[in-house]
């Protein structure tokens, strides 16, 4: 008589192990290679700017779309991709893409080149970070999936301040290409590192029935005591696997994510329309208020360092407050901007500070979203979900740059720029506000609720 071992509980009962905590430092390296190379033009862009003889502004508005573009497609297609045929396989497809595309920004000669291959860049970054979502999430026991499916995201959040320490170690001496050479050697290698290392999700596998033998070996590791026949069975949960066969957006609508999906669709815009508002033009306002090079570098550098502690807040709080947390980010950001808004550049502690609130709760809560849209939805469209959810998210994200060179060019006073992100950060805490109404818990288990 064949029995049947549910691979998802055996995952939910795992004990932790070095290799666990292995995989994750891997998918956080990812996603550090990830946000590095996604920041790359927003500090090269003085450099090319005037080594073409272009305004900054104009350059940079231009080849910020051009890559977010490529971003909003690369998180929907290669998201739906990880759905289809595997989490790993899309992550080292999308890590080579746009680290062999970050190489061919050297020989890139005016903006319609640039914008042309940082497109292509796009479609790769965009493609990463939903199935890195994914994978965390599925090698993760249920107890400790928020804890566990959080330790990735501080590598994005590293990644993007990056840029900035390099740029002033390498820049002066060998010019902007090597921001550049530095942006597609490394994620090359973590490509090799990752296709050699990291296992295909096991809760995918099993999924699509895919790799008896794999499955088998992998289900023994969890538990040795397992007695397993030729006629055993591997499956999911009927909670856990979903009502469909497939990864699609229309599983995203299903049951009570009907109304959950749109409205995280709507976080997701109004904040990454608030990061991507400050991540593109705050250098630019900082030099327009008349601080010098280095208080500009530094000032812009907290906004990702706040981020990053948020980042690793989140590892500890996300598992007891769940989208409380996202909330309270999103008040201090909201706080944060608003200080500067008001108060203007009249104490330099002060607007660091209120920099650093800024991008602790607006780039803090983006990584809120990103984790908790890999716990929201189950195995069958768990990249589709997180990666749609990306996607339209960059709606906002292209709008953040173009919006600031519109009231850029209103001659707006630079501190007044700050009220920019006060109007879609208070929709995202409306949605976020009704989602918690509604009882949505990234606590629990994907599906339990759904």
């Amino acid at each position: 008589m064949a029995n049947t071992i549910y691979v998802d509980e055996l995952v939910d009962r795992q004990k932790l192990t070095g290799r666990n905590y292995f995989i994750l430092g891997l998918l956080m390296v990812a996603l550090l290679c990830d946000g590095f190379d996604l920041q790359l033009v927003a500090f090269a862009a003085p450099r090319i700017a005037k080594e073409w003889g272009l305004a900054p502004a104009s350059f940079l508005q231009y080849v910020l779309t051009a890559n977010l573009v490529g971003m909003m497609l690369g998180a929907t297609f290669l998201g739906n991709m990880g759905d289809r045929y595997g989490r790993k396989r899309v992550i080292v497809v999308g890590t080579v893409l746009y680290a062999c595309t970050a190489l061919l920004c050297v020989l890139a000669k005016n903006p319609t080149q640039l914008g042309a291959i940082r497109f292509f860049t796009g479609l790769g970054l965009g493609g990463v970070l939903p199935n890195v979502i994914a994978l965390a999430a599925e090698i993760s026991p249920g107890a400790k999936r928020p804890l566990l499916t959080s330790i990735p995201m501080i590598g994005m959040s590293l990644g993007s301040g990056m840029p900035a320490i390099v740029a002033a170690w390498l820049v002066p001496q060998h010019g902007w290409q090597a921001l550049f050479v530095a942006g597609s050697v490394v994620p090359v290698l973590v490509a090799l590192l990752i296709a050699w290392k990291l296992p295909e999700s096991l809760l995918f596998l099993t999924y699509r029935a895919r790799d008896r033998r794999e499955i088998e070996a992998r289900a023994r590791e969890l538990d040795p005591q397992l007695a397993i026949t030729p006629q055993t069975q591997f499956a999911l949960r009927p909670r856990a696997a979903g009502q469909t066969s497939r990864g699609s957006i229309r599983d995203l609508f299903a049951g009570e994510l009907k109304v959950t999906t749109p409205l995280l669709w709507l976080m997701f815009a109004c904040t990454l329309l608030s990061m991507h508002f400050l991540n593109s033009w705050i250098s630019v306002i900082l030099n327009q208020a008349g601080l010098s090079e280095v208080q500009t570098a530094f000032t812009n550098a907290t906004l990702h360092w706040g981020g990053t502690i948020a980042a690793v807040a989140t590892v500890f709080v996300l598992g007891r407050l769940g989208l409380n947390w996202a909330l309270i980010l999103l008040l201090l950001g909201f706080t944060g901007c608003l200080i500067i808004a008001t108060t203007g550049f009249a104490s330099a502690p002060l607007l660091t500070l209120a920099v650093c609130m800024a991008g602790f709760g607006i780039v803090g809560c983006q990584g809120v979203l990103n984790t908790s849209a890999g716990l929201i939805y189950p195995v069958s469209c768990r990249p589709t979900g997180a990666g749609t959810a990306l996607g339209i998210g960059r709606i906002g994200s292209l709008s953040g740059p173009l919006v600031g060179g519109f009231v850029m060019a209103q001659h707006w006073p630079s501190q007044r720029m700050f009220f920019v992100p006060l109007l879609p950060l208070s929709v995202a805490l409306i949605a976020t506000v009704i989602l918690l109404a509604r009882k949505v818990d990234v606590r629990r288990e994907a599906g339990a609720s759904h």
